[in-house]
């Protein structure tokens, strides 16, 4: 039902700290590492992408971002204010069983929403960006509270006339159920499965730099 055509360019934000989070398994969590369900003053963000089948083998990022609740404006840009997915990471979780790359984040409690996607497309020595900004009004959404640990479910990424287009593809019990025991050792109390909601929130594209030619709200 929810897809999207997005439009922007992009280089990468920040590297996603999944794989300190979820460590070795020959290793035991530090006490600081373990998030514990209901009593973390932050909150714990799960989220799957998963690449359409395609002939290219573009790589994947999407970005969300904290908004203000009441006037849906997007807050600055801050390592605990955003989610960054990405496929084709080292430090993404795999899955026995499910597809695509899992994100795992804590942020910041409140409510976040989708601003943009894009994908690089290497051919040869050549790498070529698809678009990825989301300008509205109407995007995903999703309240993330204090203490919880919250499961996206797995989203599509894809091409669609060199644009990068992502929608929500599944949000099984038994996917929620295999992640809960992959992620066991450091989120204590398992994981809650949530469905976003459109939110409108605008959107003032702008460059994330001077130097950069990816666009964002």
């Amino acid at each position: 039902m929810l897809g999207w055509r997005l439009q922007g360019v992009g280089v990468r934000l920040i590297a996603v700290a999944a794989a300190s989070l979820l460590a070795a398994q020959c290793t035991t969590p530090r006490e600081q590492d373990l998030f514990r369900v209901g009593s973390n003053a932050n909150a714990l963000i799960v989220i799957g992408v998963a690449e359409a089948a395609e002939a290219q083998h573009p790589e994947y990022a999407v970005l969300w971002r904290q908004i203000d609740e009441r006037t849906g404006a997007f807050e600055q840009i801050t390592a605990r204010r955003m989610v960054e997915a990405r496929t084709n990471s080292s430090e993404t979780l795999r899955v026995a069983g499910l597809p695509g790359e899992f994100t795992v984040v804590e942020v910041e409690p409140g409510v976040y929403a989708l601003d943009s996607v894009f994908a690089t497309i290497p051919d040869g020595r050549v790498t070529y960006i698809a678009p990825g900004l989301i300008e509205g009004p109407e995007r995903p959404s999703f309240e993330a509270r204090r203490g919880e640990a919250v499961y996206l479910g797995i989203w599509e990424a894809s091409l669609v006339d060199h644009s990068a287009v992502v929608r929500p593809w599944r949000l099984t019990e038994e996917d929620t159920a295999l992640l809960s025991r992959a992620t066991g050792r450091t989120v204590i109390g398992g994981l809650t499965p949530r469905e976003t909601t459109l939110r409108a929130a605008p959107c003032t594209p702008r460059y994330l730099s001077s130097f950069s030619q990816r666009q964002i709200c």
